[in-house]
């Protein structure tokens, strides 16, 4: 049997050597961002979660307990993040809306996201529906 021997040039091993660290370096930022925006993610669906739960707490009591929106934010966002393993979290409420603000650093990066929420007070509204109803009649 013949041995058939396929010969490479000296250059493409080369510029190889020069290729494969760039497709490298590319592939892993490529990996990386993918992870910052899944924190980024998960911390801005906690944030609005949050938010949520406080219009909630607005809407029955008009006054919002005092670290427990911090606590149930943190719980949602435990063992879930690659880059950020805790994060501040500021909760403000106006007239109308909920407010959350969550900063959070790790790993030489920083983020911060912002959510809100509206207090809805969907019975006032079915009451004047259910008035407009009666006058009609």
């Amino acid at each position: 049997m013949l041995k058939v021997r396929k010969y490479l040039q000296g250059s493409t091993i080369v510029e190889m050597a020069y290729l494969m660290p760039v497709v490298l370096l590319v592939w892993m930022f490529i990996i990386f961002a993918l992870f910052y925006y899944h924190d980024k993610n998960i911390i801005g669906g906690a944030a609005y979660e949050t938010a949520v739960v406080a219009s909630e707490f607005l809407h029955e009591d008009t006054d919002l307990p005092e670290g427990k929106l911090e606590r149930y934010f943190q719980e949602r966002i435990y063992g879930k993040m690659f880059f950020f393993k805790s994060a501040v979290v500021q909760v403000s409420s106006g007239e109308d809306k909920i407010s959350v603000k969550v900063m959070a650093e790790g790993k030489g990066l920083r983020i911060s996201v912002e959510r809100s929420a509206a207090v809805t007070v969907p019975e006032e509204r079915i009451r004047k529906i259910k008035a407009g109803k009666d006058l009609m009649e």
